[in-house]
């Protein structure tokens, strides 16, 4: 029994060496090329403006420099955005945005009619880029965490 096994054993592996196993160590079937041809749509360049440098903050104006947000309104209002998650670290109820430039208290209202007193604090971006919100936050105005919401931004 011991040399039959021993037998079945050299015999599995002497099919590498025979050319009865598929060749594993082969290239692709089809040629990969470097560069697409002349062929391959690309985006266009959009009217009057040259690519921005990268590392360029979003709403960055065509010479990179960041727009100023609005005054605030009579009634308060900054503005709205577009708001998703923010850093899951930093407790505490917080919009990180755009439309202020520097840490102060306001409130921020869903289109669901829910609000929430929160520290805005400045994201460095433009006003009109989107914004995040912590978690927390998220969980007292009942957003779902995985979702961008729409919100009113007001100064206190």
């Amino acid at each position: 029994m011991r040399i039959l096994t021993l037998l079945l054993i050299l015999s599995v592996a002497a099919c590498g060496r025979l050319g009865l196993t598929p060749d594993r160590d082969r290239g692709p079937d089809i040629a990969v090329t470097e560069a697409p041809g002349a062929e391959v749509l690309r985006p266009q360049a959009r009217p009057g403006g040259a690519a921005l440098p990268a590392g360029t903050p979003p709403g960055a104006g065509a010479d990179g420099s960041i727009p100023p947000p609005p005054p605030p309104a009579a009634d308060g209002l900054l503005g709205e955005t577009l708001a998703g998650l923010g850093a899951t670290g930093g407790p505490g109820l917080w919009l990180m945005t755009g439309l202020v430039t520097e840490v102060r208290p306001g409130r921020v209202e869903t289109a669901g009619g829910g609000r929430l007193s929160v520290e805005l604090r400045p994201s460095g971006a433009a006003p009109s880029a989107g914004s995040t919100l912590s978690v927390q936050a998220m969980q007292q105005l009942q957003l779902p965490l995985g979702q961008l919401a729409n919100l009113r931004v007001y100064a206190e």
